[in-house]
């Protein structure tokens, strides 16, 4: 797996949770030698991880009392963006961005979208030994009952996954079971209240634990793709596209396993591009703040056949990234259809009569700056661009007299106050155009001044 590359400043994720001294990651995944081997379930039982000459290096244990460990620049990443965000989004070590299921199976898209979840909260814990508890809104998304919530858990609680990557200044690979308990009640409740509780074995926290390198997901983006292909192709995206080389080149069998294709199935590449890899590349497109290629002059061939890709991951312009937030809050109904060319026209629900309830979750930062990227473009020729530069969006928020409000910072009170008076109409028309009537209203507010500090008396002589 070639291409490595140093991260972008403005792609560093919680900057603040980084030492300044820290040089920046690079991306630790490659093809792995022919050298090294995988190790079956049960030859971990004593926690042991074979290195590229075969040679075995014990895994150090975690027990639950012992000290907390040091944590990587990864897991100090984790800590801080959960603090700050929440779920909204979802801090995952490189490591287990390129990982693959082991014996050529596969974890389902709930099962991959909750383990997601679990590794973040267990991030924000600098990945502790100990039980995790999280409650089951954060992963029930819309369907009714816990059916499918425990049945995702046992899924992955029988699933080993392949971790390649440097242990202790080697390259290794392992084959890692990835919970060592969960506990699912008698009596399953129905509430969202409740929680759901899991371990992690000590091998896998290990690997998360040591990270260097991390994806930064968008919580709102991951739930709403629809394809296993997909989902492993946008993390992949998301832990690329803002490095300085952003390219990946994969030989095919190593595609395959990224992207969880089931053993045997799609053999001719023909075949498996038509139906896996060009339709996960569409459906990130559309949702991710990047666009991903796969360019047919960089193939590399013997003969007919061909034996490597490279995929491109390139982010967006500002104009792309506000079409890609406008996207994500159109309704899922329409979406495939608009993906391959067919329109379809999905009357949005009235939102006074659909109540704050059926609006979905807040928009993050990241919707945020993008949302406002599509009103600067609509209000362009309405509301003189001078203004517009001196206004900067901070959040949406819900708005006293009902509805949703897009709060924007004015550098002063003489600029609030003139876009209150004078534009505030047309502000009001863009925004609720853009959104289907789902943010009616904008706010202005004014950065506090700071109190000016006292003047130092004058040492008595």
């Amino acid at each position: 797996m070639a291409g490595t590359g140093r991260r972008k400043a403005r792609g560093a994720v919680a900057e603040e949770s980084v030492p300044s001294d820290a040089a920046a990651p690079t991306a630790v995944a490659a093809k792995a030698g022919s050298g090294l081997v995988v190790l079956e379930p049960q030859d971990l039982a004593g926690g042991a991880v074979i290195d590229g000459d075969g040679a075995t290096a014990p895994l150090p244990v975690v027990g639950a009392d012992s000290a907390a460990p040091v944590a990587g620049l990864t897991a100090r990443v984790a800590s801080a963006t959960f603090e700050r965000d929440g779920y909204k989004h979802l801090i995952k070590a490189a490591e287990a961005v390129y990982s693959y299921p082991a014996n050529g199976t596969r974890l389902s898209l709930p099962a991959q979208k909750m383990l997601n979840f679990m590794i973040h909260l267990a991030g924000s814990q600098n990945f502790a030994n100990k039980l995790y508890r999280m409650p089951k809104r954060v992963v029930r998304g819309n369907h009714k009952g816990n059916e499918r919530i425990f049945d995702a858990l046992k899924e992955i609680f029988d699933s080993s996954l392949v971790v390649i990557g440097p242990f202790r200044g080697r390259r290794s690979r392992a084959e890692l079971r990835i919970l060592s308990s969960y506990v699912r009640p008698e009596e399953e409740e129905d509430s969202d209240a409740a929680d759901i509780h899991f371990q992690f074995t000590d091998a896998f926290l290990e690997i998360q634990r040591s990270s260097q390198l991390w994806a930064k997901l968008s919580g709102p983006a991951m739930v709403k793709v629809t394809s296993t292909y997909a989902l492993k192709l946008y993390e992949i995206g998301m832990q690329r596209y803002q490095m300085d080389y952003p390219s990946l080149e994969l030989d095919i069998d190593t595609l395959r396993k990224l992207m969880n294709v089931p053993e045997g199935a799609y053999k001719d590449f023909g075949i498996l591009r038509t139906r896996t890899i060009d339709r996960a590349m569409a459906e990130v497109n559309q949702l991710a703040p990047f666009r991903v290629s796969m360019p047919e002059d960089k193939m590399k061939r013997k003969g007919r056949k061909i034996e490597a890709v490279t995929l491109d991951f390139l982010a967006k312009d500002e104009e792309e990234a506000a079409e890609t937030y406008l996207e994500r809050e159109r309704h899922s109904a329409g979406r495939r259809a608009r993906r391959i060319g067919k329109v379809d026209t999905v009357a949005p629900a009235d939102p006074v009569e659909a109540g704050l309830a059926d609006l979905g979750p807040l928009p993050d930062a990241d919707d945020v700056t993008a949302l406002w990227a599509a009103v600067l473009h609509a209000l362009k020729g309405k509301v003189p661009a001078p203004l517009l530069a001196e206004l900067e969006p901070d959040r949406v928020e819900e708005a006293p007299q009902g509805g949703r409000r897009l709060v924007l910072k004015a550098r002063n009170a003489a600029v609030a106050d003139t876009a209150r008076m004078n534009h505030w109409p047309s502000l009001k028309s863009a925004l609720s155009s853009l959104t289907a009537g789902m943010i009616e209203d904008v706010a202005f507010e004014v950065p506090a001044r700071k109190p000016k500090a006292a003047k130092a008396a004058s040492p008595e002589t």
